[in-house]
């Protein structure tokens, strides 16, 4: 497989590039050298010198590319093609026909290359009409074709870069969205990397919480953020005109803690909205003398602690 020859500046603007267009998610070159670093030994990751030339292979530059992607959670850990692969070798082992096993990927990419957002089954059927294999040699080639296709350094022309946004943006600002309280994207990255979740800018963890009850299927408004009495979510049931829960988001530090005056004070909102329950939502934990203070005197409040928040982000992952 052959390789390209750049400044390791060239290197870190193509990388950003690519995995900005495929996942959304602009990062940075020192987070990719951060990401990169852990898993590679190339000597030129450790320098700072941008004008320095580096050599690197096509097969090493996607193997790059998809640790990237799996870091911010825009691909399976593990690819689901295992399957595909083995029918592949059961049936060159079976046949004993290697040529068409070695064609099998041009095959897929020539019609892929027709039409970019061509889905598996179709494009199985395409390759059945076109060359009459097997119907199960033809899902395999069309998932391996795919999954290399998204893999690969090819950027589809469907995709556009200004539609990319800084990870970093995730931690500085709120990130505010048309349709979604949380963009899939976003989700995506920290339900690989939950526990950055308590670093996130406190309105984005507003938005992640809300993204979540809104995925149960409940009516979900956000607070304003600010001189909101302490309710930053109210969830609703059907028509009804009281809440069925109102909420309130702590993003903390893992080792600091919610007390008990908070956990007083957050009742009383209970009371005064008619909510049938009020739910705490931290990233850190809830202090021994707030869960004590709810069951010695029957609150009607329950909490989401940093293990629950997580597993939160894990259930509205793609990829779960």
């Amino acid at each position: 497989m052959g390789a390209v020859r750049f400044s390791l500046r060239d290197y870190y603007d193509s990388t950003t590039e690519i995995v900005g267009i495929k996942s959304g998610i602009l990062l940075n070159r020192f987070q990719v050298k951060q990401i990169l670093i852990d898993k590679f030994e190339e000597d030129y990751l450790r320098t700072d010198n941008l004008e320095l030339f580096v050599r690197v292979r096509v097969g090493e530059l996607e193997e790059m590319l998809l640790a990237l992607r799996q870091k911010i959670g825009n691909l399976p850990q593990i690819l689901p093609t295992k399957k595909d692969y083995k029918y592949l070798d059961d049936y060159m082992y079976r046949t004993g026909d290697i040529e068409t096993i070695s064609a099998s990927n041009s095959i897929g990419l020539y019609f892929i290359k027709q039409n970019e957002d061509i889905n598996a089954k179709d494009l199985a059927n395409l390759i059945r009409e076109s060359e009459g294999f097997e119907q199960g040699l033809c899902e395999a080639i069309a998932n391996i074709s795919l999954e290399r296709y998204d893999l690969s350094c090819i950027v589809p022309e469907s995709k556009k870069w200004n539609d990319s946004t800084e990870l970093s943006k995730l931690f500085d600002c709120e990130i505010s969205s048309n349709s979604d309280f949380l963009e899939q994207r976003f989700l995506d990255y920290l339900a690989v990397n939950g526990n950055e979740i308590e670093q996130i800018h406190w309105r984005n963890f507003e938005r992640f919480c809300a993204e979540y009850f809104k995925r149960q299927g409940y009516k979900v408004i956000l607070g304003p953020g600010t001189n909101d009495g302490g309710i930053d979510i109210r969830v609703f049931n059907e028509n009804n005109s009281a809440p069925d829960i109102i909420i309130q988001c702590k993003r903390y530090k893992t080792e600091n803690k919610v007390q008990i005056e908070t956990v007083k004070s957050f009742y009383t909102d209970v009371m005064f909205e008619n909510a049938k329950s009020g739910l705490i939502a931290t990233t850190g934990y809830i202090a021994s003398g707030g869960k004590k203070v709810c069951e010695t005197r029957g609150y009607n409040i329950k909490f989401a602690e940093n293990e629950n928040v997580k597993k939160w982000a894990r259930e509205m992952w793609t990829y779960k």
